[in-house]
């Protein structure tokens, strides 16, 4: 009588191979599709954030228009019309500045570029400062009387 060890055996026999999915080998289409051939477009995916900061710095700048003319118009205070009105459109540019930062990290998770959304966001926070600094400023000038 012959020992053998249990594993010895199966080590001889081939493991099984398991298939998923089709049988059928894949086919490609060089050119048009033939009749009774599906075509599947798939789109490129667009961002759209839950929260739109784009959609908030609008409304935050058309206040700061609205702001200005009630000031100039009605109450004939230009400089403090001038000053809310910079500092208003400053907060405006933050928010726009918020939206291009969640673009920029949407872009870079689906590998596409981001340099224009960089660029956006560094020239929407510069803007937004000068526009604060500018409205601080006049505010601290009208308000105080220096």
């Amino acid at each position: 009588m012959e020992a053998k060890a249990p594993w010895t055996e199966t080590e001889n026999n081939p493991p099984q191979q398991v298939v998923v999915g089709s049988l059928r080998p894949q086919q490609f289409i060089a050119g048009q599709p033939s009749e009774g051939q599906n075509i599947l477009y798939v789109g490129t995916p667009k961002f759209n954030p839950e929260t739109n900061f784009r959609h908030i710095s609008y409304m935050v700048l058309a206040s700061a228009i609205g702001v200005f003319l009630l000031f100039v118009l009605l109450l004939q205070e230009e400089d403090m019309g001038c000053g809310l009105c910079c500092g208003i459109f400053g907060v405006g540019l933050m928010f726009d500045a918020a939206y291009y930062s969640g673009r920029s990290t949407w872009q870079s998770q689906h590998g596409e570029s981001t340099s224009g959304s960089t660029i956006g966001l560094i020239g929407d926070l510069l803007l937004a400062l000068a526009c604060l600094a500018i409205a601080f400023f006049i505010l601290v000038d009208e308000l105080l009387g220096f």
